[in-house]
């Protein structure tokens, strides 16, 4: 069975496993809310509603601060990729050099 992969599988159950928690947390906070901020009210809203948008929010921001750390040890790795080629031609000098006797 090429086509069969169990990460996919493990990704699918994890899917339906994060879901199913969202579900039952959603049914079980039905009740209604209003929200106030910075003067401005909302209807009355789910409670599940906001506190799924302050997670998505969080994920998000989470998310974009990981893609400039990981943009910065990109261009490190690729600084010293180059060093290390730099140094390795070096070393592949050094080993052709003949020795020379002083005495």
């Amino acid at each position: 069975m090429h086509g069969f992969n169990s990460v996919n599988w493990i990704n699918v159950l994890l899917v339906i496993v994060l879901t199913s928690f969202a579900t039952m947390f959603a049914m079980a906070n039905l009740m209604t809310i209003q929200i106030h901020f910075l003067g401005v009210s909302s209807g009355p809203i789910p409670l599940y509603i906001p506190v799924f948008f302050a997670f998505m929010l969080g994920f998000f921001g989470g998310v974009l601060a990981l893609s400039f750390s990981r943009r910065k040890h990109k261009q490190e790795i690729a600084y010293l990729k180059q060093e290390n080629e730099r140094l390795q031609r070096e070393v592949d000098n050094l080993r052709n050099i003949p020795l020379q006797d002083d005495v």
